[in-house]
């Protein structure tokens, strides 16, 4: 079908249809919001769409960029009513179905709200489409998981802006927290307990104290590894492990 964008009064409905299915969990969502035009407009130039069953994070992430490769990124990332409409075209992917219910989750994963610092990168599928577009190749850390679920690693990067702004720090993550042997991220880096080396407290810290001394934007992965220090090594505490 087209691709839409829901308008305010869209936007409302399908907050409201959410409200109203966190109490009667079989409620089905209604069809009117897809392309009535008391709830949406269609996007101009238009563009097509297919329903699809995205189960992870990354196919979200391939779809998302190849359905939208042809609108402005800084306009997207400001789009409200489009990325909610797509949590409405792709509900059954951001919020599957178990036995005929839904777990609802919080508003912000299915409602775009691009200028509330504390929710916009928690939007399930803005942020399968972000990582993709911050980060092509050094990814794998957040775009394994599936697509219904907010996981901590993710959360813990998207919501510090200042990380973002590092150009190589996708690369120092996947080298710093991606366990080549076990294929996944390594375990209790993102744990209630501060450890050594870990993503949740310590890694920010330490990119906080060393922006004071050096511009990060201008280093290299291999240099700014080696300024985080030992603590971050994780080799070598593998192989004293061993």
């Amino acid at each position: 079908m087209k691709m839409h964008r829901l308008n305010s009064r869209g936007i409302k409905r399908f907050r409201d249809f959410l409200q109203e299915a966190r109490r009667e969990a079989t409620l089905n969502l209604p069809s009117e919001l897809l392309d009535d035009s008391r709830f949406t407009e269609t996007l101009r130039p238009t563009i097509d769409i297919e329903q699809r069953y995205l189960l992870q994070r990354s196919e979200a992430a391939e779809y998302l960029h190849q359905v939208l490769s042809g609108m402005s990124e800084d306009k997207l990332s400001q789009d409200e009513g489009l990325w909610t409409w797509l949590s409405v075209f792709l509900f059954d992917s951001v919020c599957p179905k178990s036995a005929e219910t839904r777990l609802i989750r919080n508003d912000y994963c299915y409602v775009f709200e691009p200028m509330n610092p504390r929710h916009f990168y928690r939007h399930l599928l803005f942020c399968a489409w972000n990582v993709k577009r911050l980060a092509p190749v050094h990814n794998r850390l957040f775009l394994q998981s599936r697509v219904a679920v907010l996981d901590k690693l993710t959360t813990e990067v998207m919501k510090r802006l200042f990380l973002l702004r590092i150009p190589c720090i996708f690369e120092v993550l996947d080298r710093l927290y991606w366990d080549p042997r076990a294929g996944r991220a390594r375990p209790g880096v993102t744990g209630s307990i501060t450890r050594a080396g870990d993503l949740t407290r310590r890694f920010p810290t330490r990119i906080r104290q060393l922006e004071k001394t050096y511009d990060l934007a201008v280093l290299t992965a291999d240099q700014l590894v080696e300024l985080l220090g030992s603590e971050f090594d994780f080799s070598i505490r593998s192989e004293k492990a061993e």
